[in-house]
């Protein structure tokens, strides 16, 4: 999708269709996306916690300042509580948001609640050095997060300190190992659509597309001879877009094999992704920066060198 024709984000645009909520939405950071809801912790009214009435006024009065209009919360909740019932929505999106929940693994458990099945979680969260104050933290573990979940953290057993600030801090690999075990241990069905590792909205953070997609367990391949088989099949039988999904899938479980993630750049370039196809091989490079194959391809679909952007 042109950019030049999309107002927001082009991205957004291709992935968030139909009917959806977007979290802690803001003027001054517009998607303007059609028939979308505002979900916020406090509409000025009702809350979810009683100190964010406070932090409504802040909000309100900071997107006035900044542009002179305010967007109404249609929904109160935040990413451990939306006040909607299951299944209610094609997409959700939220920018610079699930850092500030603290439970990570419940907000992905949430989000998974309130979609249809193929429903779209657009999420983008910030780079580690977008904020001062998070850019020498470290990465948040994989096991404070499972721990948080275990112990059922959420925003009213947080400390008045640094209220409802940046609890955690994450790279895109390190949300991509939050994916992976989320549909290893049994609590998610994230799909892995696409990811940016530096998003084209304002340029500050890490983009991450999921799918919902209730059949993933049984779409998983656990044989890797049979894989191999079924994906050769497939691919000699010119079913593309179904070889891709089963790369897709595979990832989904385990995004870390950079032989996979440039197959799967290589299958998104087949099918018209070429902006997806780009993002994958990116990954690859990460995991293998020296492959020769992997740098010639990127040199010839971007016309640049590969450097390497972690942070």
């Amino acid at each position: 999708m042109s950019g030049e024709h999309v107002k927001g984000m082009p991205l957004a645009h291709k992935y968030c269709l139909g009917s959806g909520i977007e979290l802690g939405a803001a003027a001054h950071n517009a998607f303007y996306l059609p028939d979308c809801l505002n979900v916020a912790p406090s509409d000025g009214t009702g809350y979810v916690h009683e100190r964010d009435l406070a932090d409504y006024i802040k909000y309100r009065d900071a997107q006035l300042q900044r542009t002179g209009s305010v967007l109404p919360v249609d929904l109160v909740g935040d990413f451990q509580a939306i006040q909607c019932a299951n299944q209610s929505f094609d997409y959700l999106i939220s920018s610079h948001v699930i850092e500030h929940a603290p439970n990570t693994l419940a907000a992905f458990v949430e989000s998974q609640r309130v979609l249809k099945n193929f429903g779209v979680f657009f999420c983008i969260f910030p780079k580690r050095i977008a904020a001062a104050s998070d850019a020498l933290r470290a990465l948040t573990p994989l096991s404070l997060l499972i721990q948080a979940y275990e112990e059922k953290l959420d925003i009213h057993g947080m400390p008045e300190t640094n209220w409802r600030e940046h609890y955690h801090v994450f790279s895109l690999q390190s949300m991509l190992k939050v994916i992976n075990y989320l549909n290893g241990a049994g609590l998610g069905n994230w799909y892995i659509e696409c990811v940016e590792e530096t998003d084209s909205k304002v340029g500050n953070g890490h983009t991450l597309v999921l799918r919902k997609f209730d059949g993933l367990a049984g779409s998983r391949w656990t044989d890797d001879a049979a894989f191999a088989k079924e994906f050769t099949r497939l691919y000699g039988a010119g079913k593309v877009g179904e070889a891709l999904a089963m790369m897709k899938v595979s990832l989904s479980y385990d995004f870390f094999d950079p032989v996979k993630l440039h197959i799967t750049a290589c299958l998104s370039r087949e099918v018209g992704d070429e902006y997806e196809s780009v993002e994958f091989l990116r990954q690859a490079l990460i995991l293998e920066p020296e492959n020769e194959d992997f740098r010639r391809d990127y040199f010839e679909w971007t016309e640049r060198y590969y450097t390497n952007p972690v942070l």
